[in-house]
């Protein structure tokens, strides 16, 4: 009989809510934000279709409904800590390589695996950071994230380019998708003085910034919007997409850089986005393995994980 199970993260940020009996101090517990452990005793909510918790002005008390899922879900929780105990002595750490795009690993993952390494504590993550093609017996690594076309993919009409090749070894390789490439440009909030957004044809009159990994992205941004752009004296370059968004903070122009890489910035408010079009690049993030490691336990529990975050990134 299929189970009929909400998501597990859910019930973690509830269980955690529930024991603390505050959302914030939840959130710090499990390395995610207060909106978020919001966010998970919602969709708990609306999967049972009852409410869990009644908000009162400066706490939080569970219902009936909520002290009996919390009475089984702490019980739960409390069996597989101590399982995941005895595993964790009696078997050795598994190692896992990952090769990541730079920018991706330290503003995106790098905040996110403290919770991989909580819930998986015998599976030691190793970075190489590379924008090179991945040779996976080559580079000796298990698994792989990239920015590209999969090999049967047509082209997007009039989206921007992606300079950057995935691998050169596509047989027996699997490929789970991240996200999209959404090209966003953004800069700090005072640059734009009193305006939330502009125009695109404001934009070239503002100091661009350009990444050298993704050389065409501006003009390619600029036409796929039939907006006319003629690079001015203003642009300024950088190797790496963390050293535009570095520039971007620092108050030195507009950066255009993928919406995945200044997710946090921007709801922390260190960035805003200029202009309220979104493009789409001729390309997505995908996760790849060889298929036939696909099973591994350290490959299998990091797709599963990773994947997770995925879901968490791109839900309102």
């Amino acid at each position: 009989m299929k189970r009929s199970l909400p998501p597990l993260m859910s019930l973690r940020a509830f269980e955690a809510a529930a024991r603390h009996m505050s959302f914030t101090v939840a959130a710090d517990e499990l390395c995610i934000t207060q909106s978020a452990v919001s966010r998970h005793i919602k969709n708990l909510e609306e999967h049972y279709r009852l409410k869990l918790f009644n908000r009162l002005t400066r706490e939080i008390a569970l219902t009936e409904e909520g002290i009996l899922l919390f009475s089984a879900v702490q019980k739960a929780f409390d069996q597989i800590d101590a399982v995941s105990r005895t595993l964790t002595k009696t078997k050795p750490t598994r190692g896992l390589i990952l090769n990541i795009l730079p920018t991706l690993a330290s503003t995106w993952l790098m905040p996110r695996l403290v919770r991989f390494t909580q819930m998986h504590q015998n599976v030691e993550v190793r970075l190489i950071t590379s924008i090179e093609p991945v040779a996976f017996d080559r580079d000796k690594v298990d698994v792989a994230i990239r920015v590209g076309k999969l090999p049967a993919q047509r082209h997007k009409d009039g989206a921007p380019r992606i300079d950057l090749v995935m691998t050169n070894e596509w047989k027996g390789l699997g490929a789970d998708k991240l996200f999209p490439d959404v090209l966003v440009p953004v800069c700090r909030p005072d640059l734009l003085k009193d305006q939330r957004t502009i125009k695109p044809a404001a934009l070239p009159f503002l100091p661009l910034i350009h990444t050298d990994s993704r050389a065409h992205a501006w003009e390619d941004w600029f036409g796929a919007l039939n907006v006319a752009y003629q690079p001015s004296a203003r642009v300024l370059h950088f190797g790496h997409f963390f050293m535009s968004v570095r520039a971007a903070m620092d108050g030195k122009g507009v950066a255009l850089v993928p919406s995945v890489l200044v997710s946090d910035d921007i709801q922390a408010g260190r960035l805003i986005v200029a202009v309220t079009e979104r493009v789409s690049s001729d390309g997505d993030y995908y996760l790849l393995y060889k298929k036939e490691r696909a099973k591994d336990r350290a490959i299998a529990v990091f797709r599963e994980w990773l994947m997770s975050e995925v879901t968490e990134l791109q839900s309102p």
